[in-house]
């Protein structure tokens, strides 16, 4: 349970610094950038209700478990809708609709998705694709920035990819651990 833990409270703080960086590259106004601080740290909080076991399984959920999974956004907006500004709750509970409306738990699509929601969602997919989990070993930079490519459109908002891909091409997304190809490549 110690790894898990672990990864996700590195997950959350890198989710938060690479939403503020999109939010200001598309210059939202501060109070937004605050908000895009909050939904990074808090957009998984919902998992604390989640089995350990299923955070923490190295292969294919199955459809239980997926749907168990699914419900962390909701979970998550129930702890902290009384607590936390209205936007910062709600973006939280929408963090996985997509921009096609194929995402979770509503399958909102385009511009119904709050846009906090639309840039957490692209953080939150290039974190994930580049860090260790359970399930998948972490895979490089460039291949994750070409995944947000390639799904602009479809699961990201093109605005919000396109931000990312200006911090990415001027070097500009925040510090990262994860390997790049030829890190992945070269000879041990």
């Amino acid at each position: 349970m110690k790894g898990v833990v672990d990864d996700l409270y590195g997950h959350v703080h890198r989710v938060a610094d690479l939403a503020i960086a999109i939010g200001k590259e598309m210059s939202l106004d501060p109070a937004n950038v605050k908000r895009l601080s909050l939904v990074g740290i808090l957009h998984d909080v919902g998992k604390i209700h989640i089995d350990p076991a299923v955070l923490a399984k190295p292969g294919p959920l199955d459809d239980m478990e997926r749907d168990h999974m699914r419900r962390h956004p909701e979970i998550g907006y129930a702890m902290i809708a009384q607590k936390f500004d209205r936007r910062v709750a709600e973006a939280i509970l929408y963090h996985h609709e997509r921009w096609d409306g194929f995402g979770y738990p509503f399958g909102l699509a385009g511009e119904k998705i709050p846009l906090l929601s639309r840039i957490v969602l692209v953080a939150d997919a290039f974190d994930a694709i580049t860090s260790n989990r359970a399930y998948q070993a972490a895979l490089p930079v460039d291949y994750a920035i070409n995944e947000i490519v390639v799904n602009s459109g479809t699961q990201f908002d093109p605005a919000v990819a396109e931000a990312f891909l200006a911090l990415a091409t001027r070097g500009d997304l925040p510090a990262k651990t994860a390997p790049t190809t030829k890190d992945v490549l070269a000879p041990t």
